[in-house]
């Protein structure tokens, strides 16, 4: 939908999208390296979806990702790459009360983080694919 708008820094004005009846939000935001509020996603009923792949991947400007803090992803089943590359993301503790029980793929989805304790509580026992859930990169 917003693939690769380099220019957009904010999604306030999306924030009344009707998108709840959307199963697959793959690439969403992917390449929005300017996008720093995601805000605007805060009203959106994402629960029918089950596709979150690349959703907000490769954001070199996403810090705060409180509006998501309530969103319902109990449905969603792929979360690979979901966060990646989020290079200045370091506070995900907003996540701790997601519903990730259908998720099967979480491979790379948090690859820039080294901490994601806060997330100790989700139920990934339907699991099957965690590579390099978290790889933080040191450059020397």
């Amino acid at each position: 939908m917003f693939h690769n708008c380099k220019s957009l820094s904010d999604i306030s004005a999306n924030q009344n999208k009707n998108v709840s009846n959307g199963l697959d939000f793959e690439a969403m935001f992917i390449y929005c390296s300017s996008l720093s509020d995601i805000n605007g996603l805060k009203s959106w009923n994402v629960s029918n979806g089950n596709n979150f792949c690349h959703t907000l991947s490769w954001y070199s400007s996403l810090i705060d990702i409180r509006a998501l803090q309530n969103l319902n992803a109990s449905k969603g089943n792929n979360f690979k790459e979901m966060f990646y590359n989020c290079s200045l993301l370091y506070n995900i503790k907003e996540l701790q009360y997601w519903n990730v029980s259908n998720g099967n793929n979480f491979s790379y989805m948090f690859n820039a983080l080294s901490d994601i304790s806060a997330l100790q509580n989700w139920n990934v026992s339907n699991g099957e694919n965690f590579s390099y859930i978290v790889q933080k990169m040191f450059i020397i």
